[in-house]
């Protein structure tokens, strides 16, 4: 597992927007972090920057240690899953989760029964060992979540990457996978850094949070640090009163009943 460092880290785009601006962030090796904030607060460029998928305007972004502005995404040892599950839709199962392991060349190349072994391992893990021969048009949305996962992680990432990965999903089928996320990390402990916007997820998500607004870090904390010592008005009104309303619905259906 390896931890990640964001140094004085900032994006500037050609017409002068600044999207992130200073970001000083370090994520503990096997951490759960959950960026969260409101839309154009920093998040996705952040976790971009991140991937290698946008480019760092100024400081350094760190990967165990080694700094990985200049690398490209392949070589950052990242798993990605994104808000579009972005399988391949003519091979199986079994093809996309070997896809990128059979690509691999060099000293990274993987024998066949390394390739196998893994991909009995994270069916296993993920619950999609039936699926193997069924091509995405035939799965559900949580089952193409779940395969999109393994893809991530059956190469054994340094760092795991999500963007949004369960906005596709109906609300029952979110809390199953929020459920289902933080039990594969309790079991795979892979340093993950995850966003979204809903303040449930993240505070039921995360080891610890980063709440952005206007490019910059308002507070980092775990979630009842946040919850209970709002850093300023803004965490409050964003986070706190949110679930803070949340909870007195609740209350009052109960009491009704």
């Amino acid at each position: 597992m390896s931890g990640v460092n964001f140094i004085d880290v900032a994006k500037t785009y050609e017409d002068g927007t600044r999207a992130v601006k200073g970001l000083n962030l370090e994520v503990k090796s096997g951490e759960f972090l959950v960026l969260v904030g409101p839309s154009g607060c920093g998040k996705t460029t952040t976790l971009r920057m991140l991937a290698g998928l946008e480019e760092v305007s100024e400081g350094e972004i760190r990967i165990d240690g080694a700094k990985v502005n200049d690398l490209p995404p392949k070589a950052r040892d990242i798993g990605m899953v994104f808000q579009s599950y972005a399988l391949y839709p003519h091979k199986s199962v079994e093809q996309n989760l070997t896809f990128g392991m059979e690509m691999m060349k060099g000293q990274e190349a993987l024998s066949g029964n390394e390739i196998d072994s893994r991909v009995k391992e994270i069916s296993n893990l993920l619950g999609i060992a039936e699926l193997l021969g069924k091509r995405p048009k035939e799965l559900s949305g949580g089952q193409r979540q779940r395969v999109a996962l393994g893809r991530a992680l059956i190469r054994r990432p340094k760092v795991l990457l999500m963007d949004e990965p369960l906005s596709n999903l109906d609300a029952k089928l979110r809390n199953q996978m929020r459920i289902e996320l933080r039990r594969l990390h309790e079991e795979h402990g892979t340093t993950t850094v995850y966003v979204t916007h809903d303040q449930i997820e993240a505070m039921t998500l995360a080891d610890r949070i980063v709440i952005m607004d206007g490019g910059e870090l308002q507070q980092h904390a775990t979630p009842q640090v946040c919850y209970n010592n709002p850093a300023n008005d803004f965490v409050r009104e964003f986070l706190c009163q949110h679930i803070d309303e949340m909870v007195d619905t609740a209350n009052q259906i109960v009491s009704k009943r």
